[in-house]
């Protein structure tokens, strides 16, 4: 850094960007092996783009209840007849 007149202007130095991935891969290292935090979570924090090839598990079990499908239902054959 350099002083002009009383205020600090930044040098423009390179960034090291291979260091800066090295160190935050070391840093999620040691969050998984302490435990900190799942191998899924800290795929979904470091994905830029999120998609269905993400996806490790899904789970199939039934949502809602018979009511709930049945409004569901309902609304969208309504929906589809205005069509």
């Amino acid at each position: 850094m350099s002083s002009k007149n009383g205020r600090l202007d930044l040098m423009n130095a390179p960034v090291d960007i291979e260091l800066i991935k090295g160190r935050q891969r070391a840093e999620d290292m040691r969050r998984l092996k302490a435990g900190e935090i799942t191998p899924e979570e800290l795929q979904r924090q470091n994905a830029f783009i999120w998609s269905a090839a993400d996806i490790l598990y899904v789970d199939l079990t039934p949502k809602g209840t018979e009511e709930s499908w049945a409004r569901i239902i309902q609304n969208l054959q309504q929906n589809s007849d205005s069509i």
